[in-house]
Order: C-alpha cells, then sequence, then structure tokens
C-alpha cells in the first residue's frame, strides 16, 4: 500500500514539474501562476503544496537539475586533454552530441534557460569560461593550433550551440546527431576548402 502511494505521489510530483516546464516555456516564469500549473497537470493546488512550498522553489529544483548536468556534459572537453591527437576531433563530436541530446531531452527547460535574459546571458558566460578553460588546456597540450584565442573561440563555440540548439534543434527540424555533425565540421575544419 506505501509502495504504491509513494509511486503515485512520485508520478503527481513529476507531472507537476513537467507541467511547470510547459508554462514556464510558454509565458516565461513571472507571468506563470501555480494555478496555471495545477491546470495543466490535472492536479490541485493541494497537491502543488504538497510537493513543494512555493513557485520558486520548484522553478529552483529544475533550474538545479538543469545546470547540473549542463555543465556535467560542458566540461567534457577536460577529457580531451590526455587522449592523444587522433582523437581530439570524434571526442569534440561525442562532447556535442551529448550535449545536443540533453537539450533535445528537455526542450521545454532548454527553452526556458537558454532564452531567458538574466539566466540565459548568465549561463553562457559561465559555459563560456567553462569552454574557455578547457580549450586552453587542449590548446597546451598540443591538441588545437597555438594562433586561436580560446577567449574568442568559446564565445563562438557556445554561440553556435545555442543558434543550432534554438534554430534547427528544438523545432525538430535537425537531430542531435546531425547537428553534432555539421558542428564538428565546422568547429575543427572552417568552412574554406584546403589549397592543394
Amino acid at each position: 500500500m506505501n509502495r504504491t502511494r509513494t509511486e503515485k505521489g512520485e508520478m503527481s510530483r513529476n507531472r507537476l514539474l513537467e507541467a511547470a516546464a510547459e508554462e514556464f516555456a510558454g509565458k516565461g516564469y513571472h507571468l506563470t501562476r501555480v494555478g496555471d500549473i495545477v491546470k495543466r497537470a490535472g492536479l490541485t493546488q493541494a497537491a502543488f503544496y504538497l510537493y513543494f512550498p512555493s513557485k520558486e522553489a520548484m522553478y529552483q529544483e529544475l533550474r538545479d537539475e538543469f545546470f547540473h548536468k549542463l555543465w556535467e556534459l560542458a566540461d567534457a572537453g577536460r577529457k580531451v586533454t590526455p587522449l592523444s591527437k587522433e582523437w581530439t576531433v570524434p571526442k569534440l563530436k561525442e562532447n556535442l552530441l551529448e550535449l545536443f541530446q540533453f537539450f533535445a531531452s528537455v526542450p521545454k527547460l532548454t527553452q526556458v534557460f537558454l532564452q531567458a535574459t538574466d539566466e540565459g546571458e548568465n549561463l553562457h558566460r559561465q559555459l563560456a569560461q567553462m569552454v574557455e578553460s578547457n580549450l586552453r588546456r587542449n590548446q597546451e597540450a598540443g591538441h588545437l593550433r597555438g594562433e586561436f584565442s580560446p577567449e574568442v573561440a568559446a564565445e563562438a563555440m557556445v554561440a553556435i550551440l545555442y543558434r543550432l540548439t534554438e534554430r534547427y534543434l528544438l523545432n525538430g527540424e535537425k537531430t542531435a546527431e546531425e547537428l553534432a555533425d555539421q558542428a564538428v565540421t565546422l568547429i575543427a575544419h572552417g568552412i574554406v576548402r584546403p589549397h592543394p
């Protein structure tokens, strides 16, 4: 009996979190009310307050889970450094694919956090700093060309990731695999045909 109640409670809690992600993506955090969330979830306000003390606490939980996974994936560039040079491009592709797959797995939360003005800018800055640090480490290890600026490259890579996610991934126009292929080709090989 207890187990059933726990499973049912977990299902209700997850329905509330999913409904909140939908509402935050559609209306933004400030315009979303608890009433909107419970209506979308098909539950009551009493059920909401059974699992969350406030809308702010729910938002913070969604944010914390999203950012924890994102930081873990974004820091994957650190794993390239000890590899031999021939593994640099395949590892880059694997890292980009995992990021695009993560964004595709939580499209509403991705929309909420990448597009939120304050959150999005803060996220962009933190991601760029992490990527810059990993680029610098891999540049020093001899995996990357020495003449580019890790700071500028990091900003460009984060911008590419954001734009491809927003333009193609969230609307289902391209898959995570297609975008990882295109992004790694652009980042690793550029757009100019090499001269013979």
